[in-house]
């Protein structure tokens, strides 16, 4: 196994082979990776761009290059001495089209299918068919209107819908050959259609065996039939689809029931990933389920083909814990320790939980770490007055949040909501505590409480991590004291609020609360998530409901918020638990990250994957503490495929705090010059601030791109438009505005110059963060072409296609030139970044005790000392980068005292004596410094 040095994340795709991926080993090996991580390459399906979408694990994805082009890959990074960390996708599966040979058994068969379990459906949840949104047009119409029809395909019988086709059940087939045969007196062809409808529908594994059995055998006689058979089958066939009503009637019978493609927005008989119809959840937890979707990934781990797995929405699982205890078991400890990350996004200071065996995240905390730290805490005022007064908004995180959240969940997730409702409800039935309360009472007390969680989910429920799992609170089969009350008993309008089923003398320390306890902060964040345990935060969510929706009935959030904690016993409390473990991660993701970050739009810089728009920025000391317990194997992100914005657009908007009056007066001006562009459609403010910074954060910015990314943020806000109720009159309003910013030659030059004027401090940010992430503990990741200047904006802008050669050519003229003078002469930025990961992972490849020896925080003196940011690794290497330097004219008086000795820059080659230091000395030819004990 390679030294984990550096990680490099190539995009696998049609377009992006596993030869190609093999031309770039040398390129990167060169530049000084370790280890090539790659994206999903299991079988996806067919045209997949990103490898997510995994139709069969037992295969290797034909269009990357299948199981040849696959190794000859992974030969050739062994060879160059590179690792391989792959990601892995546990949480879902595609179901698009037919090629999951799962799936269509499961809609064959129903829960008789041998991967009925492999699957997170409600088959006993009322009707037993799964539903699937996916027609065009309404039900009813298109029974009359051809769009659904019975046909003879390769496989046989098969129900199409336009293109989409899906498979006839065995007792639907049976009727269909049943009549046939009587069609031509064919006896048996009728024993065939009786037979096949006769077939044992139960789940269990011997009614199960002799199903399959017999479907095969006779499946394959009714093959053997001939022409005079097909013949009679095709005339059947013609009669029904001429039928509706004999039509509807076979396609009820079905193990599933299609619909319009609406429907998915308010009921979904199975999980989804997110609000993504073709992609349904995988029951993982179960064993066997695990072993048939790993058997390719253990093997690779088994056999030294692949070093590690970054796992992919881990929060997604019902078992987390259980999930990664599993997997790390793969290894051979004694030989290999187990390297497994986890796509995981921390809230404010929340940690893993220890019980996780995971070296740590894929690094969005780091991420925002290093954004917080550039951007100036002086300028927050000013930019928020900025962004109010331009937009009209309030600016109000904590609120818009909330408000966000259940635009969501009355949306795109309201699928979830439905079946975490049904789930309720029968949590609720099985207690006579709540057994009276409606549908729509309960449904309104969970969408609240989801939409107040202070992290993406809790992990109760499991040995390692529960707290209060078998330990309820008392109810009504428990006496109370008259000062406890209970849910038995009638409170009076005047002790409402003062008390809930977790009441006042309930044995529970401050941070865990319940819903009598002390009231929330005025602004979410200032709350720290380390101060709360699991317990806390379900009781943070049920106290930020109530302050909400003082309506709600405090009974009922109480019941509710126990049995979240996992403190109520019975089936339906327990499953209620872990069904909401699974829907809280995807409702704060969609109401956070796609609705928030594109409404509360105050500092772009700062409304990232994971970010807390309430946290403007950090000081130096906050950030020394986050580095310091960074895990040596954990990821160390700046970007990724995530990302909201490229690691250097995010650094140059990070600029504008320094410089609020100036942007203020900039935005005001520009928003006065281009208002005609939007005709007689209201202008969209929120939408024109996030251009605005766009525009002057990736400059020089293509217009088609930008136009790409103006649909998706105005999507993402939901405030004008959506991607589920598209409002064509705005979104062409829209397009006509950018094209004329575009089309205003003097506007675009303000646009330009002001970039322009960000642009060297935006570049020194980019150093800055480049180097805090290649020295500080952990693997320093590289997300594909991010060594160069990275203008990217949200996905599929950052999935651009990423000219490597381009790069390998670029660093072998670094290389010859040998001293790098030209990467260092202020110029390109792409080139000093190029230069400096190639000299720090020389570096780490060459000495890499000294970047395992323990973070310490510097601090600088003088004029400037909070704008340098610091740090020792051990006795022999410090880092030295600045930070808000807009202000910091010639860095003045500030200087660091380097410990006794000679030091050396790695990244000049110019020796400087230990004591007390100019900054602005060590900065002299290159922005950045990393000196390193002359003998180490």
């Amino acid at each position: 196994m390679p030294p984990r040095r550096a990680t490099y994340r190539l995009q696998l795709h049609a377009g992006f082979t596993f030869a190609d991926a093999a031309a770039a080993v040398p390129y990167l090996a060169e530049l000084g990776i370790s280890h090539l991580y790659l994206s999903p390459v299991l079988q996806a399906a067919p045209g997949s761009t990103h490898g997510y979408d995994i139709v069969d694990p037992d295969r290797v994805n034909g269009e990357l290059g299948g199981e040849d082009g696959f190794r000859a890959l992974v030969a050739a990074a062994h060879a160059a001495g590179l690792g391989i960390l792959l990601d892995i996708v546990p949480n879902h599966m595609s179901i698009a089209g037919t090629a999951n040979r799962w799936w269509v058994d499961v809609l064959e068969n129903g829960p008789a299918s041998y991967y009925a379990h492999h699957f997170d459906v409600d088959w006993g949840a009322g009707d037993e068919r799964v539903l699937l949104p996916v027609l065009a047009e309404r039900y009813g119409r298109a029974l009359t209107s051809g769009g659904l029809q019975l046909a003879r395909g390769r496989g046989g019988l098969e129900v199409r819908a336009g293109e989409l086709q899906f498979p006839v059940s065995p007792p639907a087939l049976g009727r269909i050959v049943r009549r046939a045969g009587e069609r031509i007196a064919h006896p048996e062809l009728q024993f065939i259609g009786d037979a096949l409808s006769a077939l044992p529908p139960s789940a269990d594994s011997g009614a199960r065996r002799r199903r399959h059995r017999d479907r095969a055998v006779l499946l394959a006689r009714l093959a053997e039939l001939g022409d005079r058979v097909a013949h009679a089958l095709d005339e059947e066939i013609a009669a029904i689809n001429a039928d509706p009503v004999e039509l509807d009637a076979i396609l009820e019978a079905q193990n599933y029931r299609l619909a319009h493609w609406s429907v998915a927005g308010s009921q979904l008989s199975y999980r989804r990933f997110f609000d993504i119809d073709s992609l349904v959840g995988i029951r993982v937890e179960l064993p066997d389920v695990f072993a048939a979707g790993h058997r390719r990934i253990l093997g690779w781990v088994d056999d030294g083909t692949v070093d590690g797995l970054r796992v992919d929405h881990v929060d997604g699982l019902r078992d987390p814990a259980g999930y990664l205890r599993r997997l790390s078991e793969a290894w051979d400890e004694a030989a290999r320790p187990p390297w497994i990350v986890v796509e995981k996004i921390l809230s404010g200071d929340e940690q893993l939980p220890a019980s996780w065996p995971v070296a740590g995240t894929t690094g969005y905390e780091v991420m925002n770490r290093i954004a917080a730290l550039l951007v100036d805490r002086d300028g927050e005022r000013a930019l928020t007055d900025a962004f109010t007064e331009y937009t009209g908004q309030a600016w109000d995180p904590a609120g818009e949040s909330r408000r966000a959240r259940l635009d969501v969940l009355s949306d795109a997730l309201h699928s979830e909501l439905a079946r975490l409702t049904e789930a309720a409800v029968r949590a609720c039935g099985a207690s006579p505590a709540c057994r009276d309360y409606t549908r729509a009472e309960i449904e309104a007390a969970i969408a609240e409480l989801l939409a107040g969680y202070p992290t993406y989910r809790t992990y109760l429920g499991d040995d390692a991590t529960c707290e209060r799992g078998r330990e309820g609170p008392l109810w009504i089969d428990e006496p109370r004291d008259a000062t406890r009350g209970g849910v038995n008993r009638t409170a009076s309008p005047g002790e409402r609020g003062r008390e809930s089923p977790l009441s006042i003398d309930d044995p529970r320390d401050a941070t865990r609360g319940g819903v009598n306890a002390p009231a929330l902060p005025a602004q979410r964040g200032r709350e720290s998530p380390l101060s709360m345990s699991d317990r806390g935060r379900i009781a943070h969510a049920a106290r930020a409901a109530l302050a909400a929706r003082p309506e709600l009935d405090r009974d009922l959030i109480g019941f509710l918020e126990a049995a979240l904690a996992f403190e109520l016993p019975g089936a339906e409390a327990i499953g209620l638990a872990r069904a909401a473990q699974q829907v809280s991660g995807p409702v704060v993701a969609k109401g956070d990250e796609d609705t928030l970050q594109y409404r509360q739009v105050r500092l772009l810089a700062r409304c990232e994957v994971g970010s807390d728009l309430a946290r403007f920025a950090i000081e130096p000391d906050e950030a020394h503490a986050g580095f310091a317990a960074g895990g040596p194997h954990a990821l160390l992100a700046t970007s990724t495929h995530d990302a909201k914005r490229g690691e250097d657009v995010r650094a140059r908007l990070a600029v504008l705090s320094e410089l609020p009056e100036a942007w203020r007066a900039a935005v005001l001006r520009w928003r006065a010059r281009a208002e005609a562009g939007w005709g007689g459609v209201a202008p969209d403010r929120v939408f024109e601030y996030t251009m605005w910074q766009t525009l002057v954060g990736a400059w020089p910015l293509a217009q088609d791109r930008a136009q790409r990314f103006a649909e998706k943020a105005t999507r993402e806000a939901r405030l004008r438009t959506s991607w589920r109720r598209p409002d064509p009159a705005y979104e062409a309003a829209r397009r006509r505005w950018l094209a004329a910013v575009y089309a205003d030659a003097g506007l675009v030059a303000e646009l330009a110059a002001f970039a322009a004027e960000l642009q060297p401090h935006g570049d020194r940010n980019s150093l800055a963060q480049l180097l805090i992430k290649l020295t500080a503990p952990g693997v320093p990741d590289f997300y594909q072409g991010s060594e160069l200047r990275d203008d990217a904006l949200v996905d599929p802008d950052n999935r651009r296609p990423v000219d490597l050669a381009a790069r390998a050519r670029g660093l072998r003229e670094l290389v010859i030139a040998g001293d790098g003078a030209g990467a260092r002469s202020g110029g390109e930025l792409g080139a000093a970044k190029l230069w400096t990961i190639h000299r720090v992972l020389a570096l780490r490849s060459r000495t890499p005790d000294v970047l395992a020896a323990p973070y310490r925080a510097l601090a600088a003196s003088g004029t400037h000392a909070r704008r340098v940011f610091a740090f020792a690794r051990g006795d022999d290497l410090v880092t030295v980068v600045p930070r808000l330097g807009v202000r910091a004219s010639g860095w003045q008086d500030t200087a660091l005292a380097l410990p006794p000795g000679t030091w050396r820059d790695v990244l000049t080659g110019r020796e400087v004596a230990g004591g007390l230091q100019a900054v602005a000395a060590l900065w002299r030819s290159f922005p950045i410094a990393l000196v390193l004990r002359v003998g180490a």
